[in-house]
């Protein structure tokens, strides 16, 4: 007699094809050997088991649609009749998609344990390949650390290679490929979990779309093997306890210029909070998260949790005298996990005494003794140095035109403006000045709510950062990282990826030295050599102009196979070997020693790498161990980069006119990136390596086909800020569109009085003012030249010059004079044209930005730097007032910023009308980005006749986390002030800096202590 089976009644499915799926499994073969997990492995057990068959043939669809993205929409959803592989009818799918992302379907087939006997099979009919089979499995004994429920994964099959015609997909093996997959899992979700009760809930089609149409036939469907699962208990590991607070925080503090953290080198990376998960930033690498305020205690408890370390300012003190011990009140251990108390940013010299006074009583009622203090600073850089125990070096970089090898050097001049000693953190942003996306959004719609930096771009300045020798990286960040908009999962996949390399070159970064610059075949290739107690780690980068905006990975449009770069490293000891630093480990490289060095060969070299020389065996385990934990993340960090960076590529291609493109093979380009990607993500099972290094080529080619078309479109107007919408790889389309509407307009009424520079009392006598500092080392001076005007009979001239030649300063701090046009009335919602000729005869001495030139709405951040030119040079700006600035005077800023001199003539400021013809200007793509928003004009409509509109102040619907749109900075009063208006004015400051000689100037040590030690018994950092 058969045993009689009670089936709960909450396992019965209620739609008619899963009740037929049930019941063939219920009543199945018996005899099939159900395999249950137990730890990571699985045990047999004798079940009966059944098969599903489903031909697609009723009225009724049973694969459902996952969340769309702005971008995608179903065209239809039917049982088709038309070509079917077997019977009568298949299910067919039809999608319009406008912006490239994933496509994914799903039709649920039972919850079914996963056993070795289950495996699925199916036939597609596409018209498009790379389309993959997968299966949905729950782990409901694996909880997550992050969201505290089960995991899901998704276990991939085999991939369709045509079109047009039916391929069957098959997966089986699902427990064999759980297994491979458990590392990643635990390093992704915790260590305690594993695969007992592991379940298939769904079979799942995916594929990565570009725009376009897809249509996709789904027929004969079987599942064999199906073993009904019992209903899910509770977990076998339930959620870890909370942790409690530890007796005592690892210790922390400076010990010869190295930040420590229980005995061992600590290189903070640092994420500006905005309300995130806590443990999503740490997710994303970091190891810091940042307050403008002191943390709550409940802050604190939730950091200790997550692993991460607090930079916030002290808690308020009461005025009492610090002579009095017994008066002071005391820090209790809450604050211990608090690394560095921010005493403040954007100080000068005139906030040296009140700093003064509370880094005292700081240091009084910190219980922690040794805490660092920190602090930024705009000027006096010696004077509040002497207070503070490291400094930070702000500076705007991406997205803006200083050039990396012009931010490498002004981070080397900073030590000399310092107390000798005093360590610098440097900062950089995951997105674009406020300002600079502000422009771009009121021009086009792209970047009302922020701009992402380009990625690798965020990598190459990190880069730099480290081989200045900064002691750690703040992040800045105006939004959240965690939203579900393209812009946040971009910034949140650059992130990762970047922090991911600080890890290995932590130990250089915290307690390094630099040691020597390295020689490369390529002129386009920067070599650091950093040096720690016991090796050397070279930094290789590819740093050409523009890469601050828009990286460059290689050279020409398609990766070749062997692309050998010969770097000539000084200085190493006979003992050394080389080794590559990659996701296969460690990988001995060729080395010769030749005169002036080794000589050593990178097989293929695309936009950085990572060299260890080093012949201490302990140094190579270190870091050979490190590349092995961190494997399972730089997969993941690959994919998502890889992803969105095609995605991306396919996107612009679909919108960028062919004057973009010239001979570019873009189509080939993309073809080939999507292929490596598909290549990729089949081999992330098997060669996880090897996986790596095709999503890595597959980001490339998608990342250099961005800066193909940017090259161009820079050239169109002749500057890389002359335009908002260039400042971003995410606006090039649009930046080209406005490149186009400009054909057919003409300049109308001039705005500004007296920018023929003929006469000082035209100057005066408008409203133009001339700034100075007044210091002593120095002389300046603003004259009316007739010596070469560009236009009339006068240009206005810049000087500035040491006032002792023989002791010359070698970096200027603060620029020493500027001139500023009328503030000025700008008609709202016009776009405006700012030109002016500009001469710089001779090299800017002391500084990188030789003459700066801004204006009030984009801010320093859009500036154009202007160093030695050949004689006149036109400089041209476009700008326009957003309806939330009518009331705001427009100004523009000429700085001399440092010793040398400028000469400017032929200032104009106009608007730009359509040309009387009414020609309209042509719009390049009619299709408006999924971001952009109703009330944002398209640059062809910007010269339309005026129509006031204002922003929404409702953010768009998101399925996550919301992100608001970013409100436009105020901008700074133009009353005249005798200082710098980076010092008193609502704009982002301006940092001054200098040049750097052959070998960089003496800056913090760390090159006798040793990262490589072990940590002392206390406990271990996070």
């Amino acid at each position: 007699m058969p045993e009689m089976v009670f089936i709960p009644v909450a396992l019965v499915p209620q739609s008619p094809l899963l009740l037929r799926v049930f019941l063939r499994a219920v009543m199945g073969l018996a005899g099939l050997v159900l395999v249950v997990g137990n730890g990571s492995g699985f045990t047999s057990h004798r079940l009966s088991a059944a098969t599903i068959e489903e031909a697609f043939e009723g009225p009724d669809v049973a694969w459902t649609i996952g969340d769309l993205d702005a971008g995608q929409r179903v065209l239809s959803h039917t049982r088709s009749r038309e070509r079917p592989h077997g019977g009568a009818a298949c299910e067919q799918i039809v999608f319009d998609v406008t912006r490239g992302s994933l496509l994914r379907v799903q039709i649920p087939v039972g919850a079914a344990n996963v056993i070795d006997e289950w495996q699925a099979a199916l036939w597609v009919r596409a018209n498009c390949p790379a389309i993959r089979l997968a299966a949905r499995v729950v782990l409901p004994s694996f909880i997550s650390a992050k969201t505290n429920r089960p995991v899901e994964v998704l276990v991939p099959g085999t991939t369709t290679k045509s079109t047009e015609q039916w391929e069957r997909l098959e997966l089986n093996d699902v427990a064999a490929i759980l297994k491979q997959q458990l590392p990643a899992l635990r390093a992704q979700h915790g260590s305690t979990g594993d695969l007992v009760g592991a379940v298939t809930t769904h079979l799942v089609l995916e594929v990565q779309s570009a725009p376009g149409q897809y249509e996709i036939a789904i027929d004969d469907m079987t599942v064999s093997g199906i073993v009904a699962a019992p209903l899910i208990a509770a977990p076998a590991h339930p959620p870890a306890v909370e942790n409690t607070v530890p007796a005592t925080e690892p210790s922390s503090g400076l010990s010869r210029g190295v930040l420590e953290v229980n005995g061992l080198p600590f290189f903070p990376r640092a994420l500006d909070y905005n309300g995130e998960k806590l443990e999503t930033i740490a997710a994303l690498g970091f190891n810091c998260v940042r307050l403008n305020e002191p943390a709550p205690a409940h802050f604190l408890t939730d950091a200790r949790q997550a692993g991460l370390w607090v930079i916030c300012p002290p808690p308020v003190l009461p005025d009492v005298d610090i002579r009095d011990p017994e008066s002071l009140p005391v820090f209790s251990s809450n604050w211990d996990r608090v690394l560095l108390w921010d005493m403040g940013s954007e100080l000068d010299e005139s906030d040296v005494d009140e700093l003064a006074e509370r880094a005292r009583r700081v240091r009084a009622c910190d219980q922690r003794a040794g805490r660092p203090l920190i602090a930024s600073a705009d000027s006096g850089l010696r004077s509040i140095s002497r207070h503070v125990d490291l400094l930070i070096a702000r500076r705007t970089v991406l997205g803006t035109s200083l050039e990396l090898i012009d931010y490498l050097t002004w981070l080397r001049e900073r030590p000399r403006l310092t107390r000798p000693g005093t360590p610098l953190l440097a900062t950089l942003s995951t997105e674009l000045d406020p300002r600079a996306a502000w422009q771009a959004a009121a021009l086009s719609g792209i970047g009302a709510r922020g701009l992402a930096v380009d990625p690798e771009s965020l990598s190459l300045a990190s880069l730099a950062a480290v081989a200045a020798g900064t002691r750690g990286i703040l992040y800045s960040s105006s939004r959240r990282i965690d939203g579900h908009d393209h812009e946040s999962r971009s910034r949140a996949a650059a992130s990762q990826a970047m922090n991911l390399k600080l890890k290995v070159l932590e130990p250089w970064g915290a307690a390094g030295r630099f040691a020597a610059a390295a020689q490369a075949s390529d002129p386009e290739v920067q070599a650091v050599v950093i040096e720690a107690a016991r090796a050397r780690m070279v930094l290789v980068w590819r740093c050409v102009q523009g890469a601050q905006i828009v990286a460059r990975h290689y050279q020409g449009d398609l990766p070749k196979d062997s692309a050998p770069l010969v770097l000539l490293v000084p200085g190493v000891p006979e003992a050394h070997q080389a080794w590559e630093v990659g996701p296969q480990g460690l990988r001995p490289l060729k080395q010769k020693r030749v005169t002036g060095g080794v000589s050593i060969v990178l097989d293929s070299f695309r936009s950085s790498s990572l060299v260890l020389l080093s012949g201490e065996p302990a140094v190579t385990a270190h870091v050979q161990e490190k590349l092995r934990d961190l494997s399972p993340l730089v997969l993941a960090s690959a994919r998502a980069l890889a992803d969105i960076t095609v995605a991306d590529g396919t996107h612009l291609l679909a919108r960028l006119p062919p004057a973009a493109l010239g001979n570019l093979p873009a189509a080939k380009m993309l073809t080939e990136a999507q292929l490596d990607a598909v290549a990729g993500e089949s081999l992330a099972l098997s060669d996880p390596a090897a996986a790596i290094i095709k999503l890595n080529r597959a980001s490339a080619i998608a990342g250099q086909l961005e800066r193909l078309a940017w090259e161009r479109g820079v050239l169109a107007t002749g500057s890389m800020v002359a335009s908002p919408l260039s400042t971003s790889d995410a606006a090039l389309a649009e930046h080209w569109r406005l490149v186009e509407a400009l054909t057919s307009t003409s300049p109308g009424p001039e705005l500004l009085a007296g920018g023929g520079m003929e006469r000082i009392e035209n100057l005066s006598g408008n409203g133009w003012r001339h700034f100075a500092l007044r210091q002593s080392t120095m002389r300046t001076s603003v004259e009316i030249s007739r010596t070469q005007p560009a236009a009339g009979t006068g240009s206005l001239r810049m000087k500035a010059e040491a006032a002792n030649p023989a002791d010359a300063p070698v970096v200027v701090e603060t620029p020493p004079v500027w001139v500023t046009t009328p503030p000025i009335k700008a008609p709202v919602g016009k776009l405006l044209e700012i030109q002016a000729q500009v001469w710089v005869p001779q090299p800017v001495k002391g500084s990188v930005d030789g003459l700066l030139v801004f204006d009030s709405l984009g801010g320093p951040a859009l500036a154009e730097r202007v160093g030695k030119t050949r004689g006149w040079r036109r400089l041209v700006l476009y700008r326009i007032v957003p309806v939330e600035a009518a009331d705001e005077p427009f100004t523009v800023t000429f700085a001399l910023t440092g010793m040398g001199e400028a000469c400017i003539d032929a200032v104009s400021i106009r608007t730009l009308e359509r040309n009387a013809s009414g020609t309209a200007a042509t719009i390049v793509s009619s299709t408006p980005s999924s971001e952009s928003l109703p009330s944002f004009p398209q640059p062809g409509e910007l010269l339309d006749p005026l129509s006031i509109t204002t922003l929404p102040t409702a953010p768009l619907a998101s399925t996550g986390t919301p992100t608001p749109i970013v409100t436009p900075p105020k901008a700074g009063a133009t009353t005249p002030a005798q200082q710098w208006p980076g010092m008193n004015l609502d704009w982002p400051k301006l940092l001054p800096f200098g040049q750097s000689p052959n070998a960089p100037p003496p800056g913090p040590g760390g090159g006798k202590i040793d990262p490589f030690k072990r940590a002392r018994p206390l406990g271990s950092p996070p």
